[in-house]
């Protein structure tokens, strides 16, 4: 819905297409300005008036308020003569009824019907300074007399005399001009005729236009409520007035141009020609062009002076008369010095040679261009040679693509699902290691109870204080302990110390769920790869293709490191197989494995010599994938099934890394994973040897007693057993750290100190075992022997000096000692 504003109730002058409206109105104002009849008083009758646009009435919530215009006081006095105007109109409605002024109508009609013979169909509208003369009164004439014709300088002839005398005309003058030039528009005509009209005419048609402009503007607001819509299509904005008065003036311009001209306007004009030159050509290109045309014109008079010949003449003449050629960027600024023809002809010299020498990059890249024209078309007609072999190698390499892609997919939809069978598989075997490891400890603390109770009571003491459970236990162990020696008995194993051997044995009903559990687990493996296509499913198949790319492209084989791929994609396979490897109980190498066979005959393929083999990219991938996957495995074996108190274990994963490490020496001791497993490693020795390390000492008396000796005989030689297993990893583990664990933890502070308390030839014989578990450079007076061994062999001398030579055991045993140490 369209803006609407509410201004009061006007009355308008309507316009009849006849004239006839016209003409009466001019009746009734000519009657009333002869007899001055007076208006009859109007009733006036209240009624109520909706404010609203719209026409609705005020609602109960709107308070009563009501939108007003407010009017400037121009509008005010528009609006008074206007009121002047429909009392004259009333006047004149009372005047017809009385026959005396038909005499006087009469003439009026005919200059109305004269006046409105051509009707007009432009309506009359006040803009600017003519709103604001509306209602200006000369102070020369009364309001009721005022006459535009009768002004002084209403002619336009004396308006020009006044121009021309330099005096200024008010605004009465200017008024009294815009009206004619207003009427002339109205009336159609084209200029301003110079003859006036009559006065009486005049004096009418100035009323009547003047009521017309009039009727256009906006009335007096007054505090009576009319009703009315203010339409904003009348306003006209301030630049059509000014656009308007533009072309008005430049008519009456051309109109009068022939009666005269004004100096001063000649002036302006020039003025502004002017300052249109200057706006469009910048001050210092008129100095440089005033300056060339100096220095042109003093080398014409030079060369006109010197009598140069004919041809240097017309060389000037034409340097002068033509535009120049050359660009604005060489034509000398601020030329003071006069220059002869031969210098401008050197001058012209070197501009042409700085164009040419700005042109020799580009002669040289199009001659370049022009040579690589037949390479490149040799290049053509190869690559058309070579089309059928580059679309048989672009489908390869599609085909190649493909099965990468799947092959990826494939695996990792497998590997969360390996990692979960490898996950359970160190959860069983770490369940197993834990249990044996309480066990012994538990075993460790009732034996030492029961050989220190046994020095205070008697056997049937502590049978009776003894708890049901640690009767249990102690059944168990003694039952272990049986069947182990009925085992050494079956295989004729005559030498054996009490505590050497590993209590590994579980019972029955654990060892079957153990069992099961492992073959669950081995099933699983087992059909980890049944659903896939068969040229996924082995690890020779895979190989197959790569192999394939290898001996075809050779060349994007390397560019692609699939060398450095390989491992990473062959892994999964390699754990397949490895899941239930167990280096710690069997000793199958590496070497027999049927993941390593393809890959030995992978990198192997095609290798006639030497020289190729070590030329080949794919040299270490064995060592990369035993880094990489059995590194890792061993890692996992350490941690959740390795028992540092077991030498069958620890006899084979110490062999097994030093196999690794011997034969892969590209797995050196930067590797992170070699780190890893190291570290772990040393832990767990770290935590047999803190808790698992018990030797009770006492006095002699108290030492060769049945129990007590029994319980230390068992715990020097686990003793000794687990100084071994460390001394097992001998160049694997640096020296450092063993001599800690072994020398500093277990040798002197344990077996020595244990030692000290024996008789000499029982002290000789457990220092000889000791020797025995170290190693023979260590043993070698010199450089490699370490310093903290210096106690264990002043022990060894002064025991050896101790014994009684005279019994034939205690020799036999000192030349022991002396072929072990050397002394």
């Amino acid at each position: 819905m369209a803006m609407q504003f509410k201004k009061p109730k006007r009355n308008l002058r309507v316009r009849d297409t006849d004239g006839l409206y016209d003409n009466e109105n001019e009746e009734q104002t000519e009657v009333d300005s002869v007899l001055k009849l007076p208006k009859p008083p109007k009733e006036k009758i209240l009624k109520k008036v909706n404010t609203l646009s719209f026409g609705d009435e005020l609602n109960e919530c709107d308070d009563g308020e009501e939108f007003k215009v407010k009017k400037s006081s121009y509008s005010k006095k528009i609006k008074k003569q206007m009121n002047k105007e429909k009392m004259g109109r009333d006047k004149i409605e009372n005047g017809k009824k009385s026959k005396t002024v038909s005499d006087t109508i009469k003439p009026i009609k005919e200059k109305q019907t004269n006046f409105n013979s051509e009707p007009l169909e432009k309506e009359i509208m006040l803009t600017g300074r003519a709103a604001e003369m509306a209602g200006y009164i000369s102070s020369d004439e009364e309001p009721d007399s005022y006459n535009s014709s009768s002004h002084r300088f209403s002619n336009p002839d004396q308006v020009k005399l006044l121009l021309r005398k330099g005096q200024i005309p008010d605004a009465a003058l200017i008024h009294a001009a815009r009206k004619r030039r207003q009427q002339a528009r109205d009336l159609g005509e084209d200029f301003i005729p110079i003859s006036t009209q009559p006065q009486s005419e005049s004096n009418a048609d100035n009323e009547q236009v003047t009521g017309r402009r009039l009727t256009r503007e906006e009335d007096e607001i007054e505090d009576s409520d009319d009703d009315g819509i203010i339409v904003m299509s009348g306003i006209v904005s301030q630049a059509e007035d000014r656009k308007k008065s533009l072309h008005t003036t430049m008519a009456e311009r051309t109109n009068n141009n022939s009666d005269f001209e004004d100096p001063d306007e000649l002036d302006e004009d020039n003025d502004w020609e002017t300052q249109q030159i200057r706006k469009a050509v910048t001050g210092s290109q008129l100095a440089a062009a005033q300056q060339e045309s100096v220095g042109l014109a003093a080398m014409y008079n030079n060369v006109t002076s010197q009598s140069m010949v004919v041809q240097e003449q017309s060389i000037a003449q034409t340097m002068i008369n033509q535009r120049p050629r050359f660009p604005d960027s060489y034509v000398p600024q601020g030329l003071t010095i006069l220059l002869n023809p031969d210098e401008i002809i050197n001058k012209t010299r070197e501009i042409l040679n700085e164009l040419k020498e700005k042109r020799i990059p580009d002669q040289k890249y199009f001659e370049d261009m022009t040579d690589e024209i037949p390479e490149i078309k040799n290049k053509i007609e190869i690559l058309k040679k070579n089309v059928p072999e580059l679309a048989d190698c672009f489908q390869f390499y599609q085909d190649l693509r493909g099965y990468v892609t799947d092959l990826v997919e494939c695996l990792d939809e497998k590997t969360p699902v390996l990692v979960e069978l490898e996950q359970r598989l160190s959860k069983l075997y770490e369940k197993r290691r834990t249990d044996l490891t309480v066990r012994r400890r538990q075993d460790v603390r009732d034996q030492a109870d029961e050989a220190a109770s046994n020095n205070k009571l008697g056997t049937s003491s502590i049978t009776n204080s003894r708890s049901e459970e640690q009767q249990r236990r102690a059944a168990e162990r003694e039952g272990r302990r049986i069947r182990r020696m009925r085992m050494r008995e079956i295989k004729a194993i005559s030498k054996h110390a009490d505590g050497m051997s590993s209590d590994e044995e579980v019972p029955e009903t654990d060892a079957s769920a153990f069992r099961s559990q492992l073959e669950i687990i081995k099933s699983d493996s087992t059909l980890l790869l049944d659903d896939v296509l068969e040229e996924f499913a082995s690890v020779d198949l895979v190989l197959k293709h790569m192999l394939e790319w290898k001996d075809k492209h050779l060349e994007s084989y390397i560019e692609a490191y699939v060398n450095v791929c390989l491992p990473k994609l062959i892994g999964p396979y390699v754990r397949i197989e490895m899941l239930t490897w167990n280096p710690l109980e069997d000793d199958l190498n590496l070497e027999n494995m049927f993941w390593y066979k393809c890959v030995q005959k992978y990198t192997m393929k095609g290798m006639n010599s030497v020289d190729q083999l070590s030329k080949d990219v794919d040299l270490e991938l064995i060592p990369k994938i035993i880094e990489k996957v059995v590194l890792n495995k061993i890692d996992q074996m350490i941690t959740s099934q390795w028992d540092p108190l077991s030498f069958t274990q620890t006899k084979h994963i110490s062999n097994v890394i030093m196999n690794i490490l011997q034969k892969y020496p590209t797995i050196d001791p930067d590797s992170k994973l070699l780190m890893s497993l190291l570290t772990h490693l040393v832990d767990r020795i770290r935590d047999a040897v803190d808790y698992d390390v018990f030797i009770p000492i006492s006095s002699r008396q108290v030492m060769n007693t049945g129990r007590m000796n029994v319980f230390f005989q068992r715990q020097f030689n686990m003793a000794v057993k687990l100084l071994g297993n460390i001394l097992c990893w001998h160049q694997i583990i640096e020296d450092t750290v063993l001599i800690d664990l072994a020398i500093n933890q277990i040798l002197n502070r344990y077996l020595l100190t244990s030692i000290r308390t024996l008789q000499p030839l029982e002290a000789i014989l457990k220092i000889t075992m000791i020797a025995r578990t170290l190693p023979s450079v260590w043993l070698c007076y010199g450089s490699t022997t370490p310093k903290e061994l210096t106690s264990f062999f002043n022990q060894s001398k002064l025991v050896a000096m101790e014994i009684d030579k005279s019994q034939p055991q205690a020799k036999h045993a000192l030349d022991q000692l002396n072929e072990v140490l050397k002394l």
